[in-house]
């Protein structure tokens, strides 16, 4: 009768936790749904660790070389990690380095029916809520590998050495000979039993942690084949395609089997502990160590079908990723959908996503554009706008423009440069080598080059500045590269007009005052406000005088003099 009430009271417990736990998952369950639905539609403000983005960068790093992909300098230019996380809404490794990937390889040649097929499925998500909530909240159980990319794992896991099974299966075979001669010589029986107690839980600890670091490989692929199932047999038409090559390459890996989940854990927090089926598998795990033996036995499978399991996570990447590309739209105040022409480039109304209140700018240009205009008059942010407008237009077909109009383009600039203290080399040498990389990228045959530049050769002295300069921007015409180039040198407006397409911004001056309108205007810019500006600071005006009649001197007579010397 105790018994029964023991067990009675043991199954009872069991049942609270059970309960419990259901009741705290469905609140946790609700509390993400309404997250999801808060945050549709507004730009990711989240924090990042240099560890999270470091393992972003994995999928882009696996396949580097394949495709094009935009440069690190062409990247830093825009700022890309901000942009990147602002446009982020993935909620597993696989969504976060899809769609990092995506970001740096714009598509050069086109697609017509990839094009609209991404089309008919953000039509399709932005419109079914609920559909889209039910497969981000499957994407979040998929979850993320932790501090490192699944590709780093993976590299590391093809250089395992393999263990042998009879380094695990001797001791199974002495635990059920222990247990045996329970019946025959309790003592003998007990010393067996008690001899691989004590050498298994020994040994437990120090073989886990070798092979612990991989296991969370081991877990996420789990998932990721778990996931992979649940979508496929789900799928709306959008992603049928997708949902039937799931299904195949998930029985190329038919042997890794979901049961392993149970064992192939890393989860030794004091919730887990208090489990009772996480209490039982740990004594069990450190009694046959059958955790590593299935490690090892996955391990085989998982390193000769690293392709397969590259597709279906670039498969659930992709899927993911079209869920962010929508909320991303969802939070522009426009957008456009790019329409990809022969020839030239026309955009109405673009302005820079990441800015608070931007002024959007048009234009259309059948050759390079030279920009000039005052520091903080808007050229630089006006480079980075087109940039990241090109980019955006060839990688998740959503533009920041109410048009955008233009040919598929190789985009490389050169413009937040900075000394390489690391390697002793001065800004300008850093800047011409930025510079040779796009002429010799124009030199190559192919997709047009898209090319940004902002103070072309600033590291040098006036004359050989401009110089130099105004060679290298002719050398940045022809078929094969379209040009934007923002300058202070007004030389180079007159020497570049019969190559170039003359713009610029201007300050306006009010009540002793300086705005900035950010408004691209034709021709150059033919205001000087650089003194006035010093005037507004409270500079001594003796120095303006003389700084207003020696510019006033340079312009008349092309001739620099001091105004004591003349006198």
């Amino acid at each position: 009768m105790e018994y029964a009430v023991f067990l009675g009271a043991v199954v009872a417990f069991y049942l609270i936790v059970v309960i419990q736990g259901k009741i705290n998952e469905r609140s946790v369950r609700k509390h993400f749904i309404a997250r999801l639905k808060k945050e549709y539609g507004h730009l990711n403000e989240a924090e990042y660790s240099n560890e999270r983005m470091m393992a972003v960068k994995g999928m882009y790093e696996w396949h580097e070389g394949e495709n094009f992909a935009v440069d690190d300098i062409t990247w830093n230019d825009i700022d890309g990690d901000r942009l990147y996380k602002s446009i982020n809404h993935c909620y597993s490794s696989a969504g976060d380095e899809y769609l990092y990937y995506r970001m740096r390889t714009p598509l050069l040649e086109e697609n017509a029916e990839e094009f609209h097929k991404n089309e008919a499925i953000y039509a399709y998500l932005d419109a079914n809520e609920e559909e889209r909530i039910r497969f981000q909240l499957l994407f979040a159980m998929m979850g993320r590998t932790g501090k490192f990319s699944l590709y780093r794992y993976l590299e590391y896991l093809c250089e395992l050495p393999m263990k042998k099974a009879v380094s695990f299966v001797w001791p199974w075979i002495l635990l059920v000979a222990g247990i045996v001669l329970l019946f025959v010589n309790v003592y003998v029986g007990l010393a067996v039993l008690l001899f691989v107690i004590v050498f298994q839980n020994l040994t437990y600890m120090k073989k886990k942690k070798e092979i612990e670091p991989y296991l969370i490989s081991f877990e996420y692929i789990l998932r990721m084949l778990l996931t992979a199932e649940k979508v496929a047999k789900t799928v709306p038409d959008v992603w049928k395609e997708e949902g039937e090559e799931l299904r195949k390459l998930r029985k190329t890996l038919k042997d890794i089997s979901g049961f392993n989940q149970w064992f192939v854990s890393t989860d030794n927090s004091a919730n887990a502990a208090m489990d009772i089926v996480s209490a039982v598998l740990m004594f069990v795990k450190m009694l046959t160590h059958v955790d590593m033996f299935i490690f090892y036995r996955m391990l085989g499978s998982v390193s000769s079908h690293t392709e397969e399991i590259d597709r279906i996570n670039t498969i659930l990447g992709k899927m993911e990723s079209d869920i962010t590309i929508c909320a991303f739209r969802k939070a522009l105040s426009f957008y456009a959908v790019p329409d990809f022409v022969e020839h030239g480039m026309e955009i109405e109304e673009a302005f820079h996503p990441l800015i608070a209140e931007p002024v959007a700018n048009s234009f259309t240009l059948e050759r390079g554009m030279l920009l000039t205009g005052s520091n903080a008059s808007g050229k630089s942010t006006f480079l980075k706008t087109v940039e990241i407008c090109a980019l955006l237009a060839q990688t998740i077909q959503t533009v920041p423009a109410k048009k955008y109009s233009a040919e598929r383009y190789r985009i490389y600039s050169s413009m937040s440069l900075r000394d390489d203290l690391e390697n002793g080399e001065s800004y300008y040498m850093v800047e011409i080598r930025s510079i040779k990389r796009i002429l010799e990228a124009a030199k190559e045959p192919g997709t047009k080059v898209l090319c940004l530049v902002d103070e072309v050769l600033r590291g040098t002295n006036t004359v050989e500045r401009i110089a130099a300069a105004s060679e290298i921007m002719r050398s940045f015409t022809g078929e094969n590269i379209l040009c934007f180039a923002a300058t202070h040198d007004i030389e180079l407006t007159q020497l570049l007009a019969d190559v170039y397409d003359n713009y610029h911004f201007e300050e306006q001056i009010e009540n002793n005052d300086i705005i900035f309108p950010y408004k691209l205007l034709k021709g150059p810019a033919n205001t000087r406000n650089a003194i006035k500006l010093l005037r507004l600071m409270g500079y001594p005006e003796n120095l303006i005088e003389r700084a207003e009649w020696m510019a006033g001197c340079f312009l008349e007579e092309g001739e620099w003099k001091n105004k004591e010397s003349k006198a």
